[in-house]
């Protein structure tokens, strides 16, 4: 029984003290005005902490909820479309395809064959998803959690660092987006309902990440058809963000810094190559669509946060209905895409596709 006792304090307490660092860590880096400061700023401090040897733990529960709240709050991003405006996107989601196409083979292939990864963690890891649902889907069908997180962690980095720089450029100050404060509390009941909702309904219809994705799409047709009007409860957004990033985290436990070397360097080189790709893609559309900025087609295709990018676009007085429905169309492309993926990783590949030695 003492030993029992002794063993749940020990959980209490790393409970405790890795929620603590997560809430620093995000509130360090809201502080710098650092954009997704409270996902990331969790996530970073919390790994730091776990490669540091500390045993980061959470109630792997509350994530599912988290990915809910996170689901409604990028689908209030969407404001009514009008139709001839949406079927004037056309050409331009019709490059979103070959986007992933180029940078999801090219990706894939180097890091399944020139860093040995197996087939589950270059596909997952090349994949330019939301970061959650790529890492939470590949750990189930055998990817390598840690690699598959340092790849997109930083990749997520490297994207809300280039959003930093161009804000710069436009004299943005303030990416601190959400700042904690107490208005629109009462539209909480209503953000939980949606999510839990919309959850259940995507788990009925088996859409991938449904925690996440099929919140997300319910709240943006209500939004879009204009019969919804929701505002967001900061604090409810902040928890779901530290929730997450501790989450995310907890695929550094054990792990020494000397075994990130290779992630790292196969992570660089993967954000090298889908800016390529992009950058070649981006001048392309812009010499096909000559009203188009440079600028607005980049942030419109980018694997980054869609509040943050959203913010930028705005700042930048750029047509953001337009960037959010390209980032929209990405990750809802991707998502509905993934169960033919996965197919091809369980039944297609050959027996014997193991990277080299």
């Amino acid at each position: 029984m003492t030993f029992l006792a002794g063993t749940k304090y020990q959980t209490q307490r790393r409970f405790a003290l890795s929620w603590c660092i997560g809430i620093i860590g995000g509130t360090i880096l809201f502080y710098e005005d650092v954009p997704l400061a409270w996902l990331l700023g969790s996530m970073v401090a919390s790994a730091i902490a776990a490669l540091s040897g500390l045993q980061v733990t959470t109630w792997i529960r509350l994530t599912p909820w988290a990915r809910c709240v996170l689901g409604v709050m990028v689908g209030t991003g969407i404001t009514p479309i009008p139709m001839g405006e949406l079927l004037s996107y056309g050409a331009t989601l019709a490059m979103v395809p070959l986007f992933l196409l180029g940078s999801i083979s090219l990706n894939y292939w180097m890091l399944h064959r020139v860093f040995g990864q197996n087939a589950a963690t270059a596909l997952f890891s090349a994949l330019p998803g939301g970061m959650v649902e790529m890492i939470t889907s590949g750990r189930e069908y055998g990817a390598d959690p840690k690699f598959l997180t340092t790849v997109h962690l930083i990749r997520v980095i490297a994207i809300v660092a280039g959003a930093a720089a161009m804000g710069a450029m436009v004299g943005l100050a303030d990416f601190r987006m959400q700042t904690p404060a107490w208005d629109h509390w009462e539209f909480v009941p209503l953000h939980l309902l949606l999510g839990v909702l919309g959850w259940r309904v995507g788990v009925r219809l088996r859409i991938p990440s449904a925690s996440l994705l099929a919140p997300m799409f319910l709240v943006t047709a209500l939004q879009a058809s204009d019969l919804l009007h929701m505002q967001l409860f900061t604090p409810l957004i902040i928890v779901a963000q530290v929730i997450i990033g501790i989450d995310i985290a907890r695929s550094f436990n054990g792990v020494s810094l000397r075994a990130m070397r290779i992630p790292f360097i196969a992570a660089g080189m993967s954000v090298v190559v889908m800016a390529l790709v992009l950058g070649v893609l981006a001048l392309f559309i812009v010499a096909l669509r000559g009203d188009l900025p440079l600028i607005q087609v980049v942030l419109s295709f980018l694997p980054g946060g869609q509040t943050e990018l959203a913010l930028l676009a705005f700042a930048l007085k750029l047509d953001l209905t337009f960037v959010v429905t390209h980032q929209i169309f990405r990750i809802a492309l991707i998502m509905f895409s993934l169960p033919l993926f996965i197919v091809w990783l369980t039944r297609w590949r050959r027996p014997d596709d193991s990277p080299p030695r």
